[in-house]
């Protein structure tokens, strides 16, 4: 009886120290698994060390496609000296001050416009439509920006023909299509403008004294004076002008 109370006791310790030693195995695992939740920040640390300070083009741009701080990214962004890798990190930001810098001050077009894709504040969209100095690149604004005093603004006075033309298709204020109606020194924007504008002064105006028949006939097209009408078919030199307008009245 008494070898059997000792075998018992044995048995126990033995289970005991099992159990021991697989929560011991346990908790080894878990330390593990914790260390490896610290690598990812740890990694980006150094990482941003790196897209900062490393020589090597292609290490930094390694590094670059990697980060994930927007701090980080916002620096490379703002001061790297390869516009390729500026770019890199302006297509991961979403800091809107630093894209709004960018898309404004890069002395790369290539990086301004990938700043101006991912840029919503409209004043930027405005400054960019109204000062940038590569045209592609006040055209592309435009098809963003919405304010139609910027629009109006560029549709007037803007010094490219594409640039004015991407302007006016956006713009709804009846006085600046008159103005354009009226002045613009491209006949293809006049008569672009000619087909969106309402007043009927503006339409008589540019039907009787436009030099150009194309823009005469937008604006004939849309005429409903009939007075108007009845000069322009009893006096235009072109026949086929006179016949439009004795087409349009009643």
């Amino acid at each position: 009886m008494k070898k059997i109370v000792q075998l018992v006791l044995i048995v126990s310790v033995l289970s005991a120290c099992t159990i021991s030693s697989h929560e011991k195995i346990t908790f080894q695992t878990v330390s593990s698994e914790n260390l490896e939740t610290t690598i990812p920040a740890s990694g980006q640390s150094t990482l941003s060390h790196l897209a900062l300070n490393e020589k090597d083009l292609e290490v930094r741009k390694a590094a670059v496609e990697k980060l994930t701080l927007q701090s980080s990214l916002s620096h490379v962004a703002l001061n790297d000296t390869d516009p390729e890798i500026r770019k890199l990190a302006v297509n991961k930001l979403t800091l809107q001050s630093t894209l709004s810098h960018i898309a404004i001050n890069d002395n790369n077009g290539e990086v301004r416009v990938a700043a101006l894709k991912k840029v919503t504040l409209e004043s930027t969209l405005a400054h960019v439509t109204l000062n940038d100095p590569d045209a592609e690149i006040r055209k592309f604004a435009v098809s963003r920006v919405s304010l139609q005093s910027t629009l109006s603004h560029v549709a007037i006075n803007d010094k490219d023909f594409g640039v004015r033309i991407a302007a006016l298709k956006k713009v709804t204020l009846e006085s600046t299509l008159a103005h354009v109606a009226l002045n613009d020194p491209e006949a293809e924007i006049r008569k672009l403008a000619a087909s969106m504008v309402s007043l009927q002064s503006t339409l008589s105006h540019v039907a009787l004294n436009d030099k150009n028949s194309e823009v005469k006939r937008s604006a004939i097209q849309k005429l409903t004076i009939e007075s108007t009408l009845e000069h322009i078919a009893l006096n235009d030199p072109d026949p086929e002008i006179r016949k439009l307008a004795v087409k349009r009245m009643e």
